[in-house]
């Protein structure tokens, strides 16, 4: 069974891997402006990027989170301003160490094994989808998984 399951859906439309782990997190640590804005941002991720396959949509969409929570908005002070980014982007390269760890990379080309750039690449990875041989929907559980943990901290 491929699975796409862990993927979120709403009636006939199933979002990308970047909108279901914010979902996701926003389910367990609420999301402080979280809601269509980020959504229409998100909607360009998946795939690594506009389907570019460069960053894991998963591994974007945690570290959005983060950003929602812990990232700067451009009205603090100098110092906090500093303090705010040095913290967030270590917690981020905290969860991108570990997802690779995991999972043994954080780009979607090494994660799938196939460009799915080309057509020929599409319809492998078409394949790979249809009998479950990807793992898209347990990078999505797990990059929020793993950006719950780090957030409890």
């Amino acid at each position: 069974m491929p699975n796409w399951f862990n993927m979120i859906s709403k009636g006939e439309l199933r979002f990308n891997c970047v909108e279901s782990v914010l979902l996701r997190i926003d389910e367990k640590v609420p999301l402080p402006d979280f809601g269509n804005d980020t959504m229409r941002i998100a909607s360009l991720f998946g795939g690594g990027v506009g389907g570019w396959q460069s960053v894991c949509g998963a591994v974007s969409g945690a570290c959005m989170a983060l950003g929602l929570l812990k990232g700067t908005n451009g009205n603090e002070d100098l110092d906090a301003f500093t303090e705010m980014r040095q913290d967030s982007r270590d917690a981020c390269q905290e969860f991108m160490r570990a997802f690779e760890a995991r999972w043994g990379a954080v780009n979607c080309l090494n994660l799938l094994g196939v460009d799915f750039r080309t057509e020929e690449g599409r319809e492998v990875y078409e394949g790979m989808k249809e009998r479950g041989e990807t793992n898209c929907g347990e990078y999505v559980v797990s990059a929020a998984e793993m950006m719950i943990e780090i957030l409890s901290k």
